[in-house]
């Protein structure tokens, strides 16, 4: 597949005739001698930090499939390490990967990380946007008609629920019918798009019990808070508690129940509250109640990138602000207290506390606490063709029904490996 420059969208108007900054869509350039060189490094970074798990027969269930038929690849997104794993997996493998990445991280290190990642084929989406998102759904239909795999993470996310796959975007859906569609309008009656659901489950080898202690303390110092307890479940809720009264006091919201059993239902509270209260600063945007709150805060953030930079500071410093609490609104997702209560294993203890560094610290990627395994299992790839006629009816429950049924095949795979991986500890 030949691969194009970056190109821009369409310039939009605002209500009131301003234009409106259009986005720009980053195509993959995958150059083989860079992607080499960094699959070479990421061998020997999982090889220290967390090897990986998997068996030969899914590696080559992976190298062997047919290339005439189009092929998504669709992990779970648990960890940062996810991608990672991916390099290494398309190195074993023998075969191209291209991945769909949010657009944001494109611009990380002012447009160098977006440089290195299209050379490492990967492409980007503007989760929100209007043109640039279409422009991303027909590159994508490009790479799945051709014979390289596509690498679409669906859950949208990085949560930190390595055990709980979030419920599916189902663009991913969309994409292989779409190109499904388009082989049948063309003749190849018998092509089809197969998605292949691939599990990431991670474990500590050894325990991590000082470790976990240290960086709690260290939240727990950073927030001024005392300890009052050696009950890690206990001492997370209360910073989990901490975080949520100082965004309530940050945007002048009614304090919520300070019992810790009403912390689940006081995190959608805030999150709810937060995402209306930026909304109604930009009336020209109006907010689809029928979207999750995600989506929504993916829509506006999308749409306050893409403005003008005036040259008033104030302004500014005002869509920073508002761009930074979308994007919490969109972290907070993950801040599910129950996931620690229903299973304190030093797994999702761990995941817990990375999550909080993010926020308490303000920081991207949170350093891991400890050498891990990253399991993976490739499970059987589920063929599209028979969903045409449902979708070509229907199309918008044939996407949700496919998309659950991935999700629920995931979830399949990650209790599996959770029961194998806690069988050999106890042996």
């Amino acid at each position: 597949m030949r691969l194009s420059s970056p190109t821009k969208d369409a310039p939009i108007s605002k209500p009131d005739g301003t234009k409106v900054k259009p986005g720009i869509f980053h195509p993959a350039k995958l150059w083989h001698f860079i992607n080499w060189l960094f699959q070479s490094y990421i061998y020997f970074d999982l090889l220290i930090n967390n090897r990986l798990i998997i068996d030969r027969d899914n590696i080559k269930l992976l190298k062997e499939f047919p290339r005439r038929h189009g092929l998504i690849l669709t992990p779970n997104h648990a960890d940062e390490t996810d991608f990672k794993v991916c390099v290494e997996i398309a190195r074993r493998a023998g075969r191209n990967f291209i991945y769909m990445l949010n657009a944001e991280a494109f611009d990380e290190g002012h447009g160098m990380a977006g440089w290195w990642m299209q050379r490492l084929g990967a492409f980007s989406v503007d989760r929100g946007g209007l043109n640039a998102l279409a422009q991303s759904k027909d590159y994508a239909l490009k790479v799945v008609t051709g014979q390289d795999v596509l690498v679409i993470f669906p859950e949208g996310e990085i949560y930190y629920l390595n055990d709980q796959v979030q419920p599916l975007k189902s663009g991913v859906v969309e994409i292989a019918l779409r190109a499904i569609l388009q082989e049948r309008q063309a003749g190849h009656e018998n092509w089809s798009v197969y998605l292949m659901p691939m599990a990431i489950k991670y474990s500590y080898p050894k325990s991590i019990q000082k470790v976990l202690d240290k960086r709690i303390r260290k939240i727990e110092k950073h927030l001024h808070r005392k300890v009052r307890s050696q009950d890690i479940k206990l001492r997370l809720a209360l910073i989990f508690a901490e975080l949520l009264r100082r965004q309530e006091m940050a945007h002048n919201l009614e304090a919520g129940s300070a019992s810790l059993q009403a912390l689940s239902g006081r995190v959608a509270d805030v999150r709810q509250a937060v995402l209306k209260q930026v909304e109604a600063r930009y009336e020209e945007i109006s907010p689809d109640e029928r979207k999750g709150l995600l989506d929504r805060s993916w829509k506006l953030s999308s749409y306050l990138r893409s403005l003008p930079r005036g040259s008033k500071k104030e302004t500014l410093a005002e869509m920073k602000k508002d761009l930074a609490s979308l994007a919490r609104v969109a972290r907070m997702v993950s801040w599910q207290p129950q996931y620690v209560e229903l299973n304190p294993s030093q797994e999702r203890l761990a995941e817990t506390v990375l999550k909080l560094e993010r926020d308490v610290y303000n920081i991207k990627r949170p350093r891991q606490l400890a050498k891990r395994r990253a399991h993976v299992k490739i499970g059987s790839p589920i063929d599209l063709s028979p969903y045409m006629d449902e979708y070509e009816r229907a199309p918008h429950e044939a996407r949700h029904l496919i998309a659950d049924k991935l999700r629920a095949h995931l979830q399949g795979l990650i209790d599996a490996m959770a029961s194998n991986i806690e069988k050999n500890r106890a042996l």
